[in-house]
């Protein structure tokens, strides 16, 4: 009911803990909401999702900096006192690899993690001051990685409003057209015909396809042919609607064929399309066959076709043309075929030379982004068993070792 939504309560369920951190995007519940049974964990609870657990690549676990709702699917686990929420926090997040071993894979179980397994797990015997040191520090990690998941959020909002703007809505002429003030820097108001055709896109440009521009290279590899450090990216490693894939593993557990892909390709999941999973290849690897690799057939198309890939109207399109009913999948066919405004190359290649570098910034980031994780959990065993002091990894991380 629409009593319950549109609060001021963020809402944790197994759909949203994606992130640690809350975002303002997050769900929200109204105090009715909360009365009609949902929980209210405390800040400084850590939120772990216990069932459903076995559709995930990892556990979910989420640390509350403010109150938040959550359902039956997780649990609130609360520091006691002489427990630095923090650290908790981070040492719940070191047990990953542990905790996976306890999701039930059949019968009752299956899907859910075992809460009493984590409550036996022996706690380490640390003074509140050194475990807030270690909270304090392991959190400078997250919140550097956090704020390149906002820059980089904030780099793709802007890619996709210059392409809407100039490809889509024909902003630029049309301001011309209503004798409105040039908005763009005087390098490119030029390149914008002042009118638009009666087909309704600006002079000189013309309608075509997605084929037109880009194309889906075909390389098939056998798992034989895999080395098991090749990184590997499933369905299950993208994120909804947004372009930063940060998130892939070896390939050492894949037993059937895939897909090869480049780094800078672009990556299109074509099992369920309205997931609407679609990004840019940070490094070389392979994926799932329900994976659709992308690239332009030029360079100077390469923001164009990501950024028509990745919008609404694009996922839109393909899903309705999608087939199956229970597992509906589109196809490079019906992708290629999708009808969209071309505009000048000099246009073209004016989006390009603007968006790239934000594209570059953006696996840029992942990988520092990844790099921090990794320095991050190499770190805390050595600062929670006692073999390394905090002093000790601040200058570990100050040299970038």
């Amino acid at each position: 009911m629409s009593v319950y939504w549109g609060g001021d309560i963020p809402w944790y369920s197994a759909s949203n803990m994606t992130r640690r951190f809350l975002k303002d995007d997050e769900p929200k519940i109204t105090s009715a909401g909360l009365e009609a049974g949902s929980r209210l964990a405390p800040p400084g609870a850590t939120l772990i999702l216990v069932r459903g657990s076995g559709l995930f690549n990892h556990i979910p676990i989420c640390f509350a900096d403010a109150p938040v709702a959550f359902n039956q699917d997780v649990k609130a686990i609360c520091p006691r006192e002489g427990t630095d929420p923090l650290f908790l926090h981070f040492w719940i997040e070191s047990l990953r690899p542990i905790l996976k071993e306890s999701i039930g894979v059949t019968g009752i179980g299956a899907g859910k993690f075992d809460l009493s397994f984590l409550q036996g797990l022996p706690f380490p015997d640390l003074p509140i001051e050194r475990q807030e040191a270690i909270g304090k520090l392991a959190a400078s990690f997250d919140r550097k990685i956090e704020l390149n998941r906002r820059m980089n959020a904030t780099l793709e909002t802007m890619a996709r409003a210059i392409f809407r703007d100039w490809f889509v809505d024909f902003g630029p002429t049309r301001a011309k057209m209503e004798g409105r003030a040039p908005y763009l820097a005087p390098d490119l108001w030029p390149l914008f015909p002042a009118r638009l055709t009666d087909q309704g896109i600006p002079e000189g440009w013309e309608m075509g396809t997605l084929g037109d521009v880009a194309e889906s290279p075909r390389r098939g590899v056998k798992p034989s042919e895999i080395p098991e450090h090749t990184p590997y990216i499933g369905l299950e490693h993208m994120p909804r609607r947004s372009i930063a894939l940060s998130e892939w593993e070896g390939a050492g557990k894949v037993t059937s064929n895939k897909s090869a892909f480049r780094k800078g390709e672009f990556l299109f999941g074509k099992l369920r399309p309205y997931f609407h999973k679609v990004g840019v290849a940070p490094v070389d690897g392979i994926c799932s066959t329900d994976i659709v690799v992308v690239r332009p057939k030029r360079k100077e198309w390469s923001a164009y076709t990501l950024a028509c890939i990745s919008s609404d109207d694009f996922v839109e399109f393909t899903n309705a043309a999608s087939t199956g009913t229970k597992m509906p999948r589109t196809s490079w066919k019906v992708m290629s075929a999708y009808e969209t405004c071309l505009g000048t190359n000099e246009v073209v290649a004016a989006y390009q030379r603007i968006v790239a570098p934000m594209i570059e910034r953006i696996i840029a980031n992942i990988h520092e982004s990844r790099t921090l994780a990794q320095t991050r959990d190499l770190l805390l065993p050595r600062l929670m068993s006692g073999e390394l002091r905090v002093a000790e990894a601040e200058k570990i991380v100050e040299g970038g070792v």
